[in-house]
């Protein structure tokens, strides 16, 4: 049984893979030996053993995204996005675009840094159903000539959609605009390298669907970016220009991305992408047991992530965001079910994530669940 290899508590539903990833057995194992080993000889290992460690692990990412020497690990995405924004020249009546799909903390974090310069953030609306061209449309119709960033998913996080990142770059760099894709929730899950995407800058977690500890993502730059973003904090190796700068920040423990090598290795040997396909496929099949369950139409975008899906939930039943949360909170404590409640555009939906632990069975909970009353 696959859910033997992750430390999963049985009596759990475990339905929201998406949000935080879970950790194989055999990844807390290394990542513990790899604490074990600093523990062992402090001084050795800061010094010398875990900057080798690191580098063995960015080699290891950047083969498994299919890129060069561009990349470097960051925390998760919030800390890419945060190292690029810090890094970029931008002036008062500049423009930074996002759409209305985007991850809460991203959006937080470009308002910040605008109203520290005067500049503000526009906001590219995109329905739920819209189709590739509709959706780089939204996009082009959001910039203007003050326009300096456009930050894009890959896959958007509430809403379970991926974007036609490649061709919203194309149409940006046509027009002189930088492109910053969120791609969260990419590694594992979708096969386009960080280049293809057309993407200036692209930070994704390996943690959410390639099996790495938390803690653990890739930020890749394009060639003509990597001397101008450097990273947050400077330190001993930061004279070494990139990449070498992102890789000795302190202190840190950086067991999670020394144990990168093993979650890549386990992803492999879980079967790779033929596993993303047969996950997939029981995605589908989880759409249909909970749509059939609510009497809702089923998934909702026509662009959906192989791995994450929305089905909208029935009118009444959640008021706003905020009663979203509760409504969660009401399924975790009462139910033991695990999901996303996600409310957009003045409707709720429940996203549902299909992983390599999970079963119908576990779907047919999550119907069940939806359908009790709410006190």
């Amino acid at each position: 049984m696959s859910a033997e290899l992750f430390s999963l508590d049985p009596s759990v539903v475990h339905a929201n893979n998406g949000s935080f990833g879970a950790v194989p057995l055999v990844v807390q194992q290394a990542q513990a030996a790899i604490k074990a080993r600093a523990e062992a000889n402090p001084v050795r290992f800061f010094r010398v053993e875990q900057r080798e460690l690191v580098a063995t692990a960015r080699t290891a990412a950047a083969e498994f995204l299919g890129v060069d020497d561009g990349l470097v690990l960051v925390s998760n995405v919030t800390t890419g996005v945060a190292t690029v924004l810090a890094a970029l020249e931008l002036g008062e009546g500049d423009e930074i675009v996002v759409s209305d799909h985007g991850y809460g903390a991203v959006s937080i974090a470009c308002e910040a840094r605008a109203a520290r310069v005067g500049a503000a953030v526009r906001t590219a609306p995109v329905p739920l159903t819209a189709e590739r061209d509709a959706t780089v449309q939204a996009f082009a119709d959001a910039l203007t000539p003050r326009t300096k960033l456009v930050v894009v998913d890959a896959i958007t996080s509430l809403t379970a959609m991926v974007f036609p990142v490649a061709e919203i770059a194309k149409l940006c760099h046509e027009q002189g605009v930088a492109v910053f894709v969120d791609a969260a929730h990419a590694p594992g899950q979708l096969p386009d390298d960080p280049e293809s995407t057309g993407a200036d800058f692209w930070v994704g977690n390996f943690h959410k669907w390639a099996y790495a500890a938390r803690g653990t993502a890739g930020l890749w730059l394009a060639p003509q970016w990597r001397d101008r973003i450097p990273p947050l904090v400077p330190s001993w190796a930061h004279p070494a220009g990139f990449p070498d700068a992102y890789s000795d920040v302190g202190t840190d423990d950086l067991s999670a991305w020394a144990s990168l090598p093993t979650a890549l290795e386990f992803w492999r040997a879980q079967g790779g992408w033929d596993a993303v396909r047969r996950s997939a496929a029981l995605a589908d099949k989880a759409v249909e047991v909970v749509a059939a369950a609510l009497g809702a139409p089923g998934q909702v975008s026509p662009r959906h992530t192989p791995l994450m899906r929305l089905v909208p939930l029935p009118d009444g039943l959640v008021r706003d965001a905020e009663d979203a949360n509760r409504y969660y909170d009401e399924l975790s404590t009462r139910h033991r079910v695990e999901t996303t409640i996600s409310w957009w555009g003045g409707h709720c939906y429940v996203r549902l994530s299909s992983h390599l632990y999970n079963k119908i069975e576990d779907y047919e909970k999550v119907a069940a669940a939806l359908l009790e009353p709410r006190r």
